[in-house]
């Protein structure tokens, strides 16, 4: 019997979960996904100073204010998709298809990429009526990373949602009924990784419920089509416009093509206003389009 929230292609995508629900599990998998994402973070900076010290310089590996900054920041996330893996498979018994949900998971990347995708440039193209962006790097240098760039963020984004939306939310459900715990307490996780008071000063808990917003509309995604896929794909969208075609001046914009004229503190209400109706709408289309 399922409850409202448990819509059918949801019971199949908590499933597999139901087989070592217990809450030990998740606990230790979520110490050992963090090790070893650190871990991996580590090697990687002594493998990029090693292999490339003049790229490197005198600047921080992960700064994000040179593309090799960005790409290595995001590169990180390499180590944190495998670990969610590795974690399934060792403390549940579990593989990449159980994570990633049943269907037409690349069909559903590819129309939550281009919706949104869509959807950002009308939204951009608004922006531009009140305020004016700033050219940041070249096209030769945009378009010698990109290929780098993709890669980086399909890793870095199916990280996060293997994680957020994948592991910890069938797990959870698996062992809980109530949507506040098996829903939400991975979306707030997800939020407060983003927690960062050094960049974003007095607005840190306005971007802590932006994010917090998109994630729970990224969930329900899941929980309606059963698989990752559109949640993926547009995680994946946004992240390539942020890191790769508009950011924010000083916020890993080593790869932007363009930057707001402000900082990210500065940001006006009226932009904000605007990204969250425009995430809305695209999780609205997005749910007529893929419920099962």
């Amino acid at each position: 019997m399922t409850t409202p929230t448990f819509s059918d292609p949801f019971e199949s995508f908590v499933a597999p979960a139901r087989a070592y629900p217990a809450l030990w599990r998740v606990i230790v998998g979520v110490v050992a996904w963090v090790v070893l994402t650190f871990a991996f973070a580590i090697a990687l900076s002594a493998a990029v100073t090693y292999l490339a010290p003049a790229l490197v310089a005198d600047r921080a590996i992960f700064d994000g204010g040179t593309p090799l900054g960005v790409v290595s920041f995001l590169g990180v996330f390499m180590g944190a998709f495998f670990a969610v893996w590795l974690v399934a498979r060792v403390l549940h018994k579990r593989g990449w298809r159980s994570l990633m949900g049943q269907g037409k998971v690349a069909r559903n990347f590819a129309i939550g990429a281009g919706l949104f995708l869509t959807l950002q440039a009308i939204n951009i193209g608004v922006w531009h009526l009140f305020y004016d962006s700033t050219p940041n790097v070249s096209w030769d240098v945009f378009l010698a990373w990109l290929p780098v760039l993709v890669i980086a963020l399909i890793f870095q984004t199916g990280a996060e949602e293997l994680m957020f939306r994948g592991y910890l939310m069938q797990q959870m459900a698996a062992r809980f009924r109530s949507p506040i715990i098996w829903m939400a307490i991975p979306q707030i996780l997800f939020a407060l990784l983003h927690f960062n008071p050094t960049s974003y000063g007095p607005i840190t808990w306005l971007i802590i419920g932006v994010i917090f917003i998109l994630a729970m509309l990224w969930a329900d995604l899941a929980r309606v089509t059963g698989n990752l896929g559109a949640a993926w794909g547009w995680h994946f969208a946004n992240n390539l416009i942020v890191f790769g075609v508009f950011g924010s001046p000083g916020e890993m914009d080593g790869l932007a093509l363009r930057v707001t004229p402000y900082d990210v503190v500065d940001t006006p209400p009226l932009a904000y206003l605007g990204f969250v109706v425009m995430l809305v709408l695209t999780w609205a289309i997005l749910r007529r389009l893929l419920r099962a």
